[in-house]
């Protein structure tokens, strides 16, 4: 995972490996055993024995009783809920993605941008046999997602570059992914003008997403919101559709944050759809 540096030149390394456990449980909703994040995280059995004690400690992991690994807490489950009510997109948001699902019968992904990664902070799956998949808190590689692309949109080219300093090539994560910085960033004009980003099996196999932004007050991204599809079920009028709803739910999103769009951008959208 890289983030940017924030002038902490002395990181606590017990609190750090202790937060690499939390992470790594919250991918594997059966549970972790020892062994698994010591190989997992490069962590001694020693150290990750003893921190699981910690956080069992303060309930912040508990042990499941039907396999006997560890997950999180209940004290996590409180710290989302505090989450929920200090941020107010994740109060709004529910509705408006449980109706976008209902509506259009698509997996609905909302993220936020840290580092080169964007996390995904809420979400539903559709009740199609073929869909994507919803992982809260799940973390994927910014350059290889539409959400992604949407929220680097924000920053200038110089602010990318420098997220990416020193990162030669990018990892390959679907057939189609960007392969480089300067790739990654000669997107970019398009999909500002555009105010829309596509992901076009850059994901993965197969899979199509498209994602639009979410605006804070002041005008900047505050997150991003997407449909993900098979790319089977994409027709060129389905993309239309797909992103006309999108739009319409980001800039109402983007309203209840306070944001007020400006007249040209305005009539812009009113042309969009």
């Amino acid at each position: 995972m890289k983030t940017i540096p924030d002038g902490n030149k002395y990181p606590v390394k017990s609190l750090v490996k202790a937060l690499h456990i939390l992470d790594q449980l919250a991918k594997k909703p059966g549970g972790c055993g020892i062994t698994d994040l010591s190989n997992t995280l490069k962590i001694g059995k020693s150290t990750v024995h003893r921190l699981l004690s910690t956080l069992k400690e303060e309930g912040y992991v508990v042990i499941h009783p039907a396999n006997s690994r560890y997950i999180l807490g209940g004290r996590i489950a409180k710290l989302a809920q505090q989450l929920s009510q200090q941020y107010p997109l994740l109060t709004f948001a529910p509705s408006i993605i449980q109706r976008l699902v209902s509506g259009y019968n698509e997996t609905v992904n909302l993220a936020i941008l840290e580092g080169t990664e964007v996390v995904y902070i809420a979400g539903e799956e559709c009740k199609e046999m073929l869909r994507s998949h919803f992982i809260l808190g799940y973390r994927a590689p910014a350059h290889a997602t539409a959400l992604g692309k949407m929220c680097l949109s924000d920053l200038t080219d110089h602010e990318i570059g420098l997220r990416y300093k020193g990162e030669k090539s990018l990892p390959q994560v679907g057939p189609r992914t960007i392969g480089d910085v300067k790739g990654l960033i000669g997107e970019m004009p398009a999909v500002r003008k555009a105010g829309f980003a596509y992901d076009n099996e850059e994901s993965g196999s197969g899979i199509y997403c498209i994602a639009v932004p979410i605006r804070q007050s002041s005008g900047r991204l505050a997150a991003a919101i997407s449909f993900s599809t098979p790319k089977s079920r994409v027709t060129p009028e389905r993309k239309v559709i797909l992103r006309d709803a999108l739009l319409k739910a980001g800039a109402e999103l983007s309203q209840m944050l306070g944001f007020v769009a400006d007249a040209k951008q305005r009539t812009d959208d009113v042309a969009r759809l």
